[in-house]
């Protein structure tokens, strides 16, 4: 699931004073993922980044009970830094980290944190969105807009209640709209017709023209029609026209799934760190995004 994503947070310069303490003015992780664990208390997570080019990480944990970077918020979850056992830190170790360092249990015992900030207030904002759909049925989402109109929820060829874009069978014929693609044509990559009706299979509820729904072309009845074939002529009744099987009655496949990509966005305002914090010009600033895509399962009708 990792992402190469270019994060610009904000700039990093640190010096000693002579009392020791770090000079700040911001940060910096440059092509660096933001990057997520759970923690060890229930409902504790943890968003973080690790540069390891310099050996430094900005890590900030939390515990919400209405956190998820897979289900989208409707506003944005408010949490006060140092309240509910949140808190923002940097730190800069002798060696290399690895995401382990903040998703495994126990850190090796060979590393050691050889500087480290700790903001001391500031409010976090983080919000997840639902930022793309798609069936994945070999058609991209965009080109599923058969009105032209700029909605894709606008196109439902067989209303069902599920827009094609997120619909795996068009046509509800209990045959995906992957497998009617392809027309198996050297050089010619347009959607099959098998009947020749101008109305490509994946849209077709009759893909030959019989007056016979390809979904009721299912002899066996077990609600695949690509198993059942005329023993005369060999072909797949629902493709052939002039086959003699009779119409029987099967229900639509009900089972669908929708690849969701989330999209989690956390940006920590009003920073106040513990220590040498004065020239720290930027108080508000973004991790930046993650990204997720997983199936989700839709009921069709």
């Amino acid at each position: 699931m990792k992402k190469l994503f270019s994060f610009l947070i904000l700039l990093l310069i640190f010096n000693s004073c002579d009392d020791g303490d770090i000079i700040i003015t911001g940060f910096e992780f440059d092509e660096t993922d933001l990057q997520l664990c759970k923690g060890s208390k229930e409902n504790e997570f943890v968003f973080f980044k690790i540069n390891q080019t310099i050996n430094e990480s900005i890590s900030y944990n939390f515990i919400h009970e209405n956190f998820s970077d897979t289900i989208a918020t409707s506003t944005a979850i408010i949490i006060e830094l140092n309240d509910n056992n949140s808190n923002l830190l940097y730190r800069k170790f002798n060696t290399k980290v690895t995401n382990n360092y903040f998703c495994g249990n126990v850190p090796s015992n060979e590393i050691r944190i050889i500087e480290e900030l700790i903001a001391i207030k500031g409010i976090s904002e983080i919000s997840t969105k639902i930022i793309a759909e798609d069936d994945n049925d070999g058609i991209p989402a965009e080109q599923e807009d058969l009105n032209n109109n700029g909605n894709l929820d606008d196109d439902d060829t067989d209303k069902d209640g599920i827009p094609n874009y997120k619909d795996q069978d068009d046509d509800n014929d209990n045959i995906l709209t992957s497998v009617e693609l392809p027309n198996e044509i050297p050089g010619d990559d347009s959607p099959r017709d098998t009947d020749g009706d101008k109305i490509p299979d994946y849209l077709d509820d009759d893909d030959d023209n019989d007056k016979i729904l390809t979904r009721n072309e299912d002899a066996n009845k077990n609600g695949n029609p690509r198993d059942d074939t005329d023993p005369v002529s060999g072909k797949l009744f629902y493709l052939d026209s002039q086959s003699t099987n009779k119409s029987v009655d099967v229900d639509i496949n009900p089972n669908n799934t929708v690849q969701t990509t989330f999209r989690t966005t956390v940006s920590i305002n009003n920073l106040i760190f513990d220590r040498s914090d004065q020239n720290f010009k930027d108080k508000n600033f973004s991790f930046g995004f993650r990204d997720i895509t997983i199936p989700k399962k839709t009921k069709k009708k």
